[in-house]
């Protein structure tokens, strides 16, 4: 009897993984734009509320296809399938007084409030934020710093959504491991290396009186993602006002005695100038990641000349440095290639790299303004291929870049210098 409850008892341990994994329910990736709500009925959801609530009262469907919810009491309804590999579309309006509500992607588990999953935040004015619910973990939220406040990720920037009563586009894009929202064509934020790739999509009750409408989902993959962007007219990278559309970085960044991130101190915008104090070794980086450009860049060394640079196809987490192609500011050295962190390039027919840094020298000598006066970079990103010219002169060229796309950079990495004039033009302008 012993052996044959030993024997038993390992099969049990053995198929037990096994069993949970069959009853797991596989994520659809979608073929073809389909539409989620069909406007008349619940078919394809599943309405979940806290305690005691009445599904029926809580979402009804009123006139013109519109799903409204009362808010109360606080639950969701979801897909009644998983879905991985996807962009969902929705319109939302707040018909009244505005409050909270959300899209939860890559659901999974049992129902219950609230159940495993990302959450892009739909609160009045915080619509892009990030909230793990159940453990779900992502690289921005993993990796600290001045955006990070427990289980919260805040927007890249200020938020876009249009007054009460007005209708909004929310759309979550889901390409593998990474969940990007935009809200009215402007992208809010970006988790990478999600715990989670795949499951049930979830519209919540929370609060106040929210309607949706139009909600689709349609495939979505690295061939038709809308990132990297090609600029296809001149995009004006810096406003001459803040810091919109940049993200910045500093490893371990913390508050200070003052209670001012160190991001704060390094970074800040004045008289229409980024002003950059050199440490600690960091950078600003577009929100955008971008692919076959023109950018034109001026700088200029404040105080005694160091070093600095222009991270291109900034690829991977952030971190000091991220897989890139630089186009150094060294003093003496504007021109010069470096390949962070296993990139390469091919200059004159011979790969560089990979290696943690290799560098290609510029081909003339040094062409840079003293300090205190203003140099250019113009740099083409045309595939594989970069060019570099400072102050006119192409100081070095390569081609067969790897990584071939991605976000741009400014470095912060010895003493102060300023920037200005940022933007990109499309390659045939």
């Amino acid at each position: 009897m012993k052996r044959e409850a030993l024997i038993l008892g390992v099969v049990c341990v053995v198929l037990a993984p096994l069993s949970a994994a069959m009853g797991a329910e596989e994520a659809i990736e979608p073929t073809e734009k389909t539409v989620l709500f069909d406007g008349k009925t619940f078919d394809g959801w599943v309405r979940h509320l806290r305690g005691e609530g009445k599904v029926d009262e809580t979402w009804t469907i009123k006139a013109g296809g519109i799903l409204a919810c009362t808010g109360k009491p606080t639950g969701y309804i979801r897909t009644a399938k998983a879905y991985r590999n996807y962009k969902v579309r929705v319109e939302y309006r707040w018909p009244g007084r505005t409050g909270n509500n959300g899209i939860l992607v890559h659901m999974v588990g049992e129902d219950r409030v609230w159940p495993k999953s990302l959450e892009c935040q739909g609160m009045f004015r915080n619509q892009g934020d990030f909230f793990e619910i159940g453990g779900v973990e992502f690289n921005e939220h993993t990796s600290g710093g001045h955006r990070v406040g427990g289980r919260r990720v805040a927007k890249y920037d200020a938020h876009n959504e249009k007054e009460p009563g007005q209708w909004n586009v929310y759309e979550v894009w889901c390409v593998g491991d990474t969940v990007r929202p935009y809200v009215n064509g402007k992208l809010m934020n970006e988790a990478t290396a999600c715990s989670l790739s795949g499951g049930k999509i979830c519209f919540q009750s929370e609060g106040a009186p929210i309607e949706f409408r139009n909600i689709t989902i349609e495939p979505a993959s690295d061939k038709n993602k809308p990132w990297p962007v090609v600029p296809t007219r001149k995009i004006v990278l810096f406003n001459g006002k803040d810091l919109s559309g940049w993200v910045r970085f500093i490893p371990n960044d913390r508050r200070g005695p003052d209670k001012k991130w160190m991001v704060d101190k390094a970074w800040s915008v004045r008289d229409g100038i980024i002003r950059c104090e050199g440490k600690p070794n960091g950078y600003i980086r577009t929100c955008e990641e971008y692919a076959n450009y023109k950018l034109h860049v001026e700088w200029r060394w404040a105080e005694k000349p160091t070093n600095s640079g222009v991270l291109l196809h900034r690829a991977g987490i952030d971190r000091v440095w991220p897989k890139c192609i630089e186009a150094q500011l060294m003093h003496q050295n504007a021109g010069d290639f470096w390949l962070l962190s296993h990139s390469t390039i091919k200059v004159d027919g011979k790969q560089i790299g990979p290696k943690a840094y290799a560098n290609v020298k510029k081909k003339n000598p040094s062409n840079e303004k003293p300090a205190g006066q203003w140099n250019t970079y113009d740099i083409i990103c045309d595939g594989g291929t970069v060019n570099l010219t400072v102050n006119g002169q192409i100081q070095n060229e390569g081609t067969d870049a790897n990584p071939s796309s991605g976000a741009i950079c400014l470095q912060s990495e010895g003493s102060p210098i300023e920037f200005r004039n940022i933007y990109l033009e499309p390659l045939d302008k």
